[in-house]
């Protein structure tokens, strides 16, 4: 428990004002040089404009409903392929053999390199693009998952056994809130991967959602809302990456606890 003369709180409160200060300076710089330049790079006051212009005639939510859509769907996939596989790797050494090298081998392959493989497969339609985000994030979550239910202390596994736990059972009581904490942290690691994912489909497969709208305003040469855009594309990833560490140090405290 923390003394009223932590510094910890003081250190947050100096971090989210240098924070602020970067943010401020950085709209500062943009707005020069898009006052200098406004055919190439436009303003932040234009890029503003241009994400309300689209809020009011539906398209930007529109976009937003479709992008969070394919994201969540391929998310949730991985989560439960990724936690559900892994625990099965940690249980079947024959398993874990047979196809642990095929898991970092399709790991190796860069998800734009497969894109075209899954439009020839799948075509342009959302189930290929959830399958491109699911590939995406399901590896850190496999990964991580396998990992911590193989460093199950033997101890635990042979209470277990002593009193005849059923493999539902063991993987209930044991294996899984064991793991968890790790598969916190491939999670954590998916969300951010699932989230490229998701651009990588809208840009190489139907072109829908945020992407769609990246695309077409990149073809106009339509730079404020191109900006806009990649603007809002940050904070909701920076937002994402926020709610995937609370997520963490919900189920693994002891690793913040750690790092002060």
């Amino acid at each position: 428990m923390r003394s009223p003369s932590d510094p910890a709180p003081a250190a947050r409160l100096r971090g989210v004002a240098i924070s602020l200060i970067g943010l401020l300076a950085g709209l500062l710089v943009w707005q020069v040089l898009g006052q200098r330049d406004p055919v190439l790079l436009a303003t932040p006051v234009r890029s503003f404009e241009s994400l309300v212009s689209m809020t009011r005639d539906g398209t930007l939510p529109e976009a937003l409903a479709d992008t969070g859509m394919l994201f969540l769907a391929g998310l949730v996939a991985a989560v439960v392929g990724g936690v559900g596989y892994g625990l099965v790797l940690s249980r079947s050494r024959r398993l874990r053999t047979g196809t642990q090298w095929l898991v970092f081998a399709v790991q190796s392959v860069p998800i734009v390199a497969l894109a075209p493989l899954i439009l020839a497969a799948f075509g342009f339609g959302f189930g290929a693009k959830v399958l491109v985000v699911f590939l995406s994030a399901v590896f850190p979550i496999l990964i991580n998952t396998a990992e911590g239910a193989r460093h199950t202390p033997v101890t635990l596994l042979e209470v277990a056994r002593v009193h005849r736990s059923g493999e539902w059972a063991l993987w209930r009581d044991v294996l899984l809130p064991h793991s968890m904490p790790y598969a916190m942290s491939g999670i954590r690691q998916g969300i951010a991967m699932a989230f490229v994912g998701t651009f990588i489909a809208e840009f190489f497969l139907e072109a829908t959602g945020i992407g769609g709208l990246l695309l077409g305003a990149s073809s106009r040469f339509d730079s404020a809302t191109v900006l806009g855009l990649t603007v809002l594309v940050s904070v909701l990833a920076a937002m994402l990456m926020a709610f995937g560490q609370v997520l963490e140090r919900a189920f693994a405290p002891w690793r913040e606890g750690s790092t002060e």
